[in-house]
Order: C-alpha cells, then structure tokens, then sequence
C-alpha cells in the first residue's frame, strides 16, 4: 500500500511538473492597436480567439490605445518598453524604422510569401532605406464619388470610362461650371490627378526627386491640372472659394474623388476613377502591422503578422468596414458582392503610396508650397517643380 502510494504521489509531482512546463511554454505577446467601437469586438472575440486556438503556444493580449498614438508609440521606444507588435499609421512607419525602434520584416522566413499577396500601393508604405519595416494591414484609398444626375446631364449613363470624355463633355455642355472638385493643394488632394495624369514623384525606391518630379512627364502631369483648372472643369476649394466637395456633389458637381467613408446614396455612388491615355491612379492611406525591435518574442510576433495577414481574417474585419490589403480579396464574393467594396478593393489595384519618408510632414509642406506658387501665384511649372524635387531630395536621404 504504501509503495502504491509513493507511486501515486510521484505520478501526481510529474503530472504538475508537466502541466506547470505546458504553462510555461506559453508565450505571451501584447498587440497594441487603435481600432474604433466597431472593430475592437472583432479582434477581442473573434480574431484573438482564432488565433489562440490555432496557436495554443501564443497567447495575445491585445490593448486599445487612444490619445496620440504616434506620441505614445515614441515616447515607448524611447524607455524600451515597447509593445512585440503594433498597428500603426503608414506615414510614420519609417520614422519608427529612423529611430531603430522597428524590425525590418524582410528579415524573417516568411515574408516573401505575405509580400507578394499583398497589394503594390499598400505595400510600398513600409518601404524605407531598401526595407520593408512592416506590412500593410488595413488600407484605402480614394475613389470617384459621381452625381448621377449630373454625369446624365453630361450625357453619360454612370461615371465615365475617360477624363479626356469627361472633360471634352465638361466644356461642350457645362463650360466654366466647375464639375469636378478637390478640396486644396496638399499631397492627399492632388496626387491622385498627378499620377493620373502621368506625374511621377521619387524612383521606385523613393530614393530621389530630381528627374521624377521635375521630369517631363511630371510638368506635363501639372501643366493638364491647371489648363482643367483654366478651363473651368476643374475647381480647388481652398484656391477658388467653392463649395466643398462634399456640399457640392448634391447640387453642382459631377464628381470628386474620396475615400469610401462617403453616405453614397441612389443618386450619390462610388466608381473608379476615370482612366487619362489609358491610365488609373489612386492614392493609398491606411495602417501597417510593425514588430519592435525591443521585442524578445519576435517569431511568435511574426506567427501572429501572418495570421491577421489571412484571407480569413482580413474578411471579417471588412464585415466592420476595415479595407483589405490582399490581391486575394478584390475578387472574392464578399467583396464583389458589395457595391461599395467592390469600386475600392478595385481602385486599391493602381493606388499608389505617398513617399514613405521620416520626414513625411516636410515632403508634405514642400509639395503644398509648390502647387500653391502654381496655382495661385502663377509661377512656371518646370522651374518650381525643379526647386521642390532638389528641396525633397534634401529630405530623402536624412
């Protein structure tokens, strides 16, 4: 009997032994986010939960942040106490990668994979110094947003498939009457048009301004603008005193061009921007998925990158109205059935991203300057874009 017992209590130790290993084995990361009332539940009920069960060695403790984020986010890196891994806005993803707070994501197994189901514009914001610092997590874009009673007065039955109709159509039918709208000269604004019509900021790297910016194509691009603007097509808020967009498009507009956060209505519906010489170009906001470098659980980190990096999951977050960032989801039936979704996840295709710099906000003014020497001052497109691309080329490599 009393063998039977010490046999008994040394199953017993071994069992604890075990059980306390398994509990030790568990790692613990902490996700810290920005997401709103809607999406929040999601991630807590939904995603975190999936995620576990498939990963029954990672636990996640995620923590809504609120305040100033990107202040929160450099305040951490500088005490070292840092979340593994984060959701952060694109325009400050290679300022954290700067102060050396962030891992390059194309160091780890694995990352070709993510990065070539991701989408080009969305991905490209994570890019600095040769780099992926991070990978896009949820992401949009502008669209066309078109009155459609306007576009019939136009004489187009919905949005139309070119500018070069759109503006032919403006001239002819509604000369001087201003039917397409933006809301002032910074880079969110006008980049669309820039590209669109055939404008190039940096080399692919994001490297260098001069011979982009200042190039023939890009004087071309801005020399397109302002003749719209000239002719009485093409109207900026902020330059000429009209009405806001968003005020304009029930009654004067034809079209501006937005995000999907618009209340489209029957006679108010998204559309992808009309093509120039063949051509469709967006511009790309959003957020990415980072791992900080302060991080001693970086592969677990990773595992969970992956998973919110899944088709399943970038799904649910659309039913709370979160974009995706995948190739994989433009043409999936949850998106193509929704006429909204449908326009953006589309659009996203030729999005492009701002230039992801550490000095985002002074590229910004150096751009806002320019077009306003242009469009307000009258200043000559060649030499201003010229003095802006060696202004900007200053920037790029601190």
């Amino acid at each position: 009997m009393k063998k039977f017992v010490a046999l008994l209590l040394s199953l017993m130790m071994v069992m604890g032994l075990c059980s306390f290993a398994s509990a030790e084995a568990v790692t613990t990361i902490t996700f810290w986010h920005t997401y709103g009332d809607a999406e929040t539940p999601v991630i807590d009920d939904v995603i975190i939960p999936m995620f576990e069960a498939a990963n029954p060695d990672i636990k996640v403790e995620a923590v809504r942040q609120s305040g100033d984020f990107n202040q929160m986010l450099v305040t951490a890196l500088g005490t070292g106490v840092v979340p593994d891994v984060a959701r952060v806005d694109i325009t400050n993803t290679s300022a954290y990668a700067k102060l050396g707070g962030i891992v390059a994501m194309d160091s780890f197994d694995g990352f070709e994979a993510l990065k070539d189901a991701a989408l080009d514009g969305p991905l490209s914001t994570s890019l600095w110094n040769g780099h992926y610092y991070g990978l896009p997590l949820n992401t949009n874009c502008k669209a066309a947003v078109i009155n459609l009673e306007q576009m019939k007065a136009l004489g187009f039955d919905g949005a139309p498939a070119t500018m070069e109709e759109f503006i032919a159509a403006c001239k002819e039918k509604a000369p001087g009457e201003y039917k397409l709208n933006v809301s002032g000269l910074g880079d969110w604004d006008m980049y669309p048009y820039f590209w669109l019509f055939g404008g190039v900021l940096t080399d692919a790297g994001y490297t260098q301004a001069t011979g982009y910016l200042d190039s023939a194509q890009s004087v071309a691009a801005i020399a397109a603008i302002k003749q719209m603007h000239d002719d009485g097509v093409f109207t900026i808020r902020d330059v000429d005193g009209t009405p806001d967009a968003w005020d304009g498009i029930n009654s004067q507009y034809a079209m501006f061009f937005e995000g999907p956060w618009y209340p489209f209505s029957d006679t108010i519906v998204p559309a992808v921007i009309p093509t120039v010489n063949g051509k469709n170009a967006s511009v790309v906001g959003g957020e990415n998925i980072v791992i900080f470098t302060g991080s001693t659980k970086q592969d677990a980190a990773f595992r969970f990158v992956q998973f919110m990096l899944t088709e399943e999951v970038q799904l649910k977050l659309l039913d709370v109205g979160v974009i995706p960032t995948l190739k994989s989801c433009v043409n999936s039936e949850a998106v193509l059935s929704n006429p909204k979704w449908s326009v953006y996840m589309k659009q996203l295709e030729t999005a492009q991203s701002r230039i992801p710099t550490p000095q985002s906000s002074t590229v910004q003014q150096i751009w806002t300057d320019a077009m306003t020497m242009i469009f307000i001052e009258g200043a000559d497109i060649q030499q201003t874009l010229t003095d802006a691309a060696q202004q900007i080329d200053v920037e790029l490599v601190k």
